[in-house]
């Protein structure tokens, strides 16, 4: 009996080793030499027209010269609420995304099917498995109406330079910070409720779109969305050059856009879009002086007068901000040796009774600082016909305080804004 058990035993071990070794062996992938995989490169977001569920998404990589290459992705199926998550292994590079599916149109509570033949797109311009890693990329018309502009509507290549120009013009235009980056949610009150006003303003954009559809040329549903992003691509191409689409184009999205109902529950939103269609402008913020021997800069804090018409006190400008007046992210921007010191987000509130903005720039105190020159820009709309330009904008007396890394003043310097 003893001998019995000990046989057991040593079988059990044996088998143990043996599974052991196997597993170890299988760790290595196509290798004979083990190590650790590499890290998959993943992309995820929402597609949404409406919310399209079911969908279904391709990714595709994108060539150095901008022309579609392999598959990378797909089918990858939608959940519920849209989004998506798609394993590119290790793949780096520049992505084209493409999405079909169905969702309930806004407007007129029709199902709408979006086909594989006439896909949604969106194009990111550089994912990897590392810094770039998990990118968020939404797939909507407005991501689709910047591929048309970037690609001449599937004519030509589109390589990084022209993803991101477009992307930023659409941006732009229909006053999303970002329509990659950011996700539009189920255009209820709920899901409203819940989201950052981005993600809410998206989804509003989105629901006008849905406004211009329901009374567009077409036979299908389909068709008449791809006649309001055709309309759209045109305007897009114009404003370009022009700066501005055309007034029948503004007029008739923000009447569609005020006919969304929920317009009305969400007005910080809805006033974020309005007055659409036109390209914005900058304002360069610079450091004029001489700083002491040895001295450096390391925060700037002060409030900007904003141009106003001086027949009725209106201002001619408008800033992208939230219910509170904070300004969203790309309003102010550091540019130049600033560009990557801050030792936190520019903070700047846009002062609609005053007519002033007021801002705070700290750069990192273990960070080199920065002399005088330009340090930020300031990205504005102009809200009526009047021309505006740098020269309209100025500082209120008595507000510029710069700081050295001890936080004392330096005196003798002045802000420019040109």
């Amino acid at each position: 009996m003893e001998n019995n058990m000990k046989t057991y035993f040593s079988r059990w071990v044996l088998a143990g080793i043996l599974i052991m070794a196997s597993l170890a062996g299988c760790g290595g992938g196509s290798g004979g030499g083990g190590g650790t995989p590499a890290a998959s490169t993943v992309v995820k977001g929402t597609v949404s027209a409406g919310i399209i569920y079911p969908g279904t998404v391709y990714v595709y990589a994108v060539t150095a010269a901008g022309a579609k290459g392999a598959l990378l992705a797909g089918p990858v199926a939608t959940n519920i609420d849209g989004t998506y998550n798609a394993s590119l292994g290790p793949y780096s590079g520049a992505i084209l995304l493409e999405a079909s599916g169905t969702y309930t149109d806004e407007s007129t509570g029709h199902t709408v099917t979006i086909t594989a033949a006439n896909p949604l797109r969106a194009m990111v311009d550089s994912v990897d498995n590392s810094t770039k890693n998990n990118r968020i990329a939404s797939i909507t018309p407005l991501t689709d109406l910047a591929w048309h502009k970037a690609s001449k509507n599937g004519t030509t290549p589109t390589p990084t330079t022209a993803m991101q120009g477009a992307n930023k013009l659409v941006d732009d235009l229909f006053r999303i910070t970002d329509i990659i980056g950011t996700e539009p949610v189920r255009p209820d009150n709920a899901s409203m409720a819940n989201a950052s006003q981005e993600a809410q303003a998206y989804t509003l954009a989105l629901a006008a779109l849905s406004n211009l559809a329901s009374t567009a040329s077409g036979t299908t549903d389909e068709d008449k969305l791809n006649s309001v992003l055709t309309s759209l691509e045109v305007e897009t191409e114009d404003a370009e050059s022009s700066g501005s689409m055309s007034s029948g184009a503004i007029t008739s999205y923000e009447s569609a856009l005020t006919a969304v109902p929920l317009c009305a529950d969400f007005p910080s939103a809805r006033d974020q879009l309005l007055g659409m269609g036109k390209k914005p402008q900058i304002v360069t913020m610079a450091i004029s002086g001489t700083l002491p021997a040895g001295t450096k800069i390391y925060a700037i804090q002060g409030t900007i007068a904003l141009p106003v018409n001086t027949a009725d006190n209106q201002l001619l400008v408008s800033l992208l901000a939230d219910s509170n007046g904070k300004t969203l992210s790309d309003v102010l921007l550091l540019t130049g040796t600033a560009a990557g010191m801050a030792a936190a987000e520019p903070v700047a509130t846009f002062l609609i009774p005053q007519r002033q903005m007021n801002f705070s720039i700290i750069l990192s105190p273990t960070g080199a600082g920065i002399g005088t020159g330009d340090f930020a820009a300031l990205t504005y709309y102009v809200s009526s016909s009047v021309a505006v330009t740098a020269a309209d904008f100025s500082v209120v007396s008595g507000s510029l305080a710069v700081k050295d890394a001890a936080g004392a003043d330096i005196a003798g310097l002045t802000l420019i804004l040109k």
